[in-house]
């Protein structure tokens, strides 16, 4: 098992007068959402470890992971409310900071039946592209980024109050049995119908689907293609069901595609409609499965 935890100092700016945008008052280890201050922010600095791990060996790239988003959301506000920099959680009382839990069991809260995980953290960086280069530039940080063993990937981004003004925190992982599909590195929006997608893990075979639509055929497995979405505009997912001699299991990502929404065909004529027939299949039909 992996647990990385990286101390190591970074190039911070000049702390600024400190505006305050949340009174918060966070105790014990964690497990409490936390205010959005910026996700455009948090969204650019996966997109910005995805074109890294893409430049530096062609590394997969990472999923952006709920639980690991709320984690590092939670720490990157309670930075700056507690006026601490730390990777274990503290509470301030009395002008007094006292450790309340490891890094690790405040991940955990959120991020549940891991195998691997890690935390960068820095402070006083105005942009997602100033973070980012101290990060690739110390060698901890940049091994955690650069990590292959890693599927996911969550970001906090805060800014109001604390010595340094703005506090970010990435937290990375790999889940038991969790093999994440990442569309376009994980960007939320595209152009164009014609997506990259990598799926994470090693299987002999697999289908995919667009949206609610039929299953493809089975084939050889591949963790890196590029497949078409539905047209129209508005949100579509892909999903994937994979398969060894022994085990299966389903992945799926979602990606908004730019553009006019399709308005769904009307209705057929009421008396013209007809139910579908009951059909047993020899191979049941696998669970539907959530897509962060």
């Amino acid at each position: 098992m992996l647990a990385v935890v990286l101390l190591a100092g970074l190039a911070v700016a000049t702390p600024a007068a400190a505006v305050r945008l949340y009174e918060i008052s966070y105790t014990g280890c964690g497990g409490v959402e936390a205010p959005v201050v910026d996700e455009a922010f948090e969204l650019r600095v996966v997109e910005l470890v995805n074109q890294e791990r893409a430049n530096n060996g062609n590394l997969p790239p990472l999923k952006r992971a709920a639980a690991l988003t709320s984690a590092a959301r939670y720490h990157a506000t309670d930075l700056g409310v507690d006026n601490y920099f730390e990777h274990d959680s503290y509470d301030r009382s009395g002008g007094s900071l006292s450790r309340v839990c490891d890094t690790f069991d405040r991940v955990g809260l959120w991020y549940q039946n891991w195998r691997s995980a890690a935390e960068n953290i820095a402070a006083g960086h105005r942009t997602p592209e100033a973070v980012v280069d101290d990060w690739m530039s110390s060698s901890g940080h940049r091994s955690n980024i650069l990590n292959k063993d890693f599927t996911e990937i969550g970001v906090g981004y805060y800014k109001g109050s604390g010595d340094y003004g703005t506090y970010w925190v990435q937290d990375f992982g790999a889940r038991r049995d969790v093999y994440p599909m990442v569309i376009n590195g994980d960007s939320p929006t595209t152009d164009d119908r014609d997506v990259d997608v990598y799926i994470h893990g090693t299987w002999s075979e697999m289908r995919l689907r667009n949206d609610s639509g039929g299953w493809g055929d089975w084939q050889p497995f591949a963790s890196s293609f590029t497949w078409t979405i539905n047209a129209g505009g508005g949100e579509h997912t892909i999903t994937a069901e994979m398969r060894t001699s022994s085990k299966s299991t389903m992945t799926c990502d979602k990606i908004q595609l730019n553009g006019a929404i399709i308005a769904a065909p009307p209705p057929a004529d009421a008396a013209n409609q007809l139910y579908l027939p009951s059909v047993i299949n020899d191979t049941p039909a696998p669970p539907a499965v959530a897509c962060d």
